[in-house]
């Protein structure tokens, strides 16, 4: 008998997951409350009573309009909750943040630093294509935003395109590296770079590994990395328009520079007599 309850609160419990998980808060009550009638105190109960009642307040706020501040409040309380590792979590995850792009309503331009727009959610629930094409009208609409350029490269990347994530991954770092996203990055190659190397230099060490491409980007910043960066696209130009005396200039320069940048460089120009000596 004890043991037929305890499947039965399980079971019962599980249905009110369920119906939370599908934004049915009047029927996930009426599970975890038959659940609490006759075992008051039960924990699983008790917490998915406390849910329901925490995503019914936080929806009513959004009822009737999209304000924007309403908006970045159900934002925030989706990045904020603890969900726990579980079918029924995923799903209702995935089903607030369905309901958030119900209300931006496919307005691409629709953005509030430093995530919250339509392509980044598009991102969040696996639409990898839908996630691309909101990414790049919202880029097209404000430019210079190196975050959104992180995650276009992740929607490329986890479509298979990832010759192309590779130069859009190379954009977003040398546009803003301290603001791209590094620990969601799906290029886990490109990850073990930025934490070798740090995001400003991980253009220049990731070419030298193979993980990006050289990309004609204009710097935003003129620092130390920009310049090794520019230095190195310099020199690869030279070397493939066998222009010789450019090429031996701009590596005697890298040299001067960032030496151990040089010394990384050099070997990948196998079959090439030109050197910075």
């Amino acid at each position: 008998m004890q043991l037929q309850l305890f499947q039965w609160d399980l079971i019962e419990a599980g249905n009110g997951h369920a119906c939370l998980a599908r934004l049915d808060f009047d029927q996930a009550e009426v599970h975890f409350n038959r659940v609490l009638g006759a075992l008051p105190g039960h924990r699983i109960a008790e917490a998915g009573l406390r849910s329901v009642q925490y995503w019914q307040q936080a929806l009513r706020a959004v009822e009737g309009g999209a304000e924007v501040e309403a908006l970045i409040g159900l934002w925030q309380r989706i990045e904020a909750f603890t969900f726990p590792v579980s079918e029924a979590s995923r799903i209702l995850r995935a089903n607030l943040i369905r309901h958030l792009l119900s209300l931006i309503n496919g307005v691409t331009t629709f953005y509030v630093p430093p995530d919250l727009c339509s392509g980044y959610l598009h991102l969040q629930l696996g639409e990898y294509l839908a996630a691309e094409t909101h990414l790049r009208a919202l880029i097209e609409s404000c430019p210079g935003h190196g975050r959104l350029y992180g995650y276009l490269a992740d929607a490329l990347w986890l479509q298979g395109r990832r010759e192309i994530a590779g130069g859009v991954y190379a954009t977003a770092l040398l546009m803003e590296p301290l603001r791209v996203n590094v620990d969601a990055l799906c290029n886990r190659q490109l990850v073990q770079v930025i934490a070798q190397h740090g995001a400003a230099l991980a253009p220049v060490f990731g070419f030298l590994r193979g993980v990006l491409p050289l990309v004609d980007q204009e710097l935003a910043d003129d620092t130390d990395a920009a310049r090794i960066y520019a230095l190195l696209r310099q020199a690869e130009s030279a070397l493939h328009r066998h222009d010789a005396q450019s090429t031996i200039r701009f590596r005697r320069e890298l040299a001067a520079l960032a030496p151990e940048v040089l010394d990384a460089y050099l070997p990948l120009q196998v079959g090439s007599s030109m050197s910075a000596d």
